[in-house]
């Protein structure tokens, strides 16, 4: 065979991913691993896809998106986000990971640096990587729930730095990051001339308190936010997620997405009109589940005293497997013999060594016997290496 890209052997492969592909290898697997939320998408936004796809929308849209959906996405934004948007400063992604891949590739030279936090979605790795740019980690407070150091990305800081990536609510932590801390991010990026990604995709899942938008804060020259249906909608199958950003900025996403994807799917385009036009208490009703989810798991976990950072956001909760040593081994360990499926901390960069992340998007029954599975496991893993 003729050789083929050099990357190819150096790109990180996901670590969620990886035991995914495991735990499809085992028989009767309780799946905590993977953030695919458990609900099906609401009927309302399946009928209005199938009804676009018998009026004949099987065609390419745009490359940035149809009119009229950047039109209730701008509207959504100013709204529910307080973030004042035109149809104009709104390019219509493939997904948030295909946001997040289209803007790397605007912004990023090869030799330049990207700041991401410790630990992170380990989508960023290999997309930086693959931009030929250089992944450097700044790391979170993990005492206080791993929470967002402004010192820590300034210290990180060197001539190379081209962007910073905050993610809020974040994935894996569930951290959601305050105002202060913000504005701080905002006033370092003008300070040191730096683009701002800010990854909101779990912006309507919050658990507890407040988030806001990081351009509500100043700077929106150099920032461009990641959105997503994925999560919100249960749509995560659909790959429809949108980027808002500066009008020249947007014109380049939306001209990137030619040679990359051509546009994001007509259909799904349609269903997401449907999402923001449709009944919203769907998402409030998931939302809720989620808190419910968490604070039983966190109720469990109290119960046979084991450790973990409560969630304010996301779906997701690292829990202190610390004491069963290196987490990779550990999470293949549960695996294999209780057929629960985590992902190791290790698999989101080495501050999230000694846990493992339980994803809260599956029922409460499948989350009460992994979590029971888990402890039983650490307590005789931990035991062992006694």
């Amino acid at each position: 065979m003729p050789e083929v890209a050099r990357s190819v052997a150096t790109t990180p492969h996901s670590g969620i991913r990886e035991m995914a592909d495991l735990a499809r290898q085992v028989p009767d697997v309780v799946r905590l691993e993977v953030g695919d939320p458990d609900f099906v998408t609401p009927d309302h936004i399946i009928e209005a896809a199938a009804a676009a796809a018998k009026a004949g929308y099987t065609g390419y849209p745009p490359s940035a998106g149809y009119p009229r959906l950047r039109e209730l996405i701008a509207e959504k934004v100013t709204r529910r986000n307080h973030l004042a948007t035109s149809p104009d400063q709104v390019v219509v992604t493939t997904g948030g990971g295909g946001g997040l891949f289209t803007s790397f590739l605007a912004l990023l030279n090869p030799g330049d640096e990207v700041l991401v936090s410790d630990p992170v979605w380990p989508g960023y790795p290999a997309q930086i990587h693959l931009q030929n740019a250089v992944l450097k980690r700044f790391p979170l407070d993990r005492r206080r729930g791993f929470a967002l150091d402004p010192d820590a990305i300034e210290r990180s800081i060197t001539p190379r730095t081209k962007v910073v990536v905050i993610n809020s609510p974040c994935n894996p932590t569930g951290a959601v990051y305050g105002v202060d801390e913000l504005k701080r991010v905002v006033e370092i990026a003008e300070r040191h001339d730096l683009w701002v990604i800010s990854d909101e995709c779990y912006d309507e899942i919050i658990l507890e308190g407040e988030t806001v938008s990081l351009a509500t804060l100043g700077g929106r020259d150099r920032i461009i936010t990641v959105f997503t249906f994925s999560k919100t909608y249960a749509m995560t199958g659909w790959r429809i997620g949108y980027v808002v950003t500066s009008p020249e900025m947007a014109a380049i996403i939306g001209k990137l997405q030619e040679p990359v994807v051509a546009s994001a799917s007509s259909l799904s385009q349609k269903g997401a009109e449907a999402a923001l036009l449709g009944p919203q208490a769907v998402v409030g009703q998931m939302v809720d589940s989620y808190r419910e989810r968490r604070d039983l798991a966190m109720e469990l976990l109290d119960g046979e005293g084991i450790g973990y950072v409560r969630p304010r956001g996301a779906f997701y909760l690292m829990v202190d497997t610390s004491s069963a040593g290196d987490s990779l081994q550990f999470a293949r360990r549960l695996l294999l013999e209780e057929h629960v499926a985590t992902v190791p901390g290790s698999a989101f960069g080495p501050g999230g060594e000694g846990m493992v992340r339980v994803s809260l998007a599956s029922s409460i029954k499948t989350l009460d016997v992994g979590l029971r599975a888990l402890a039983s496991c650490l307590r005789r893993t931990a035991s062992l290496s006694r």
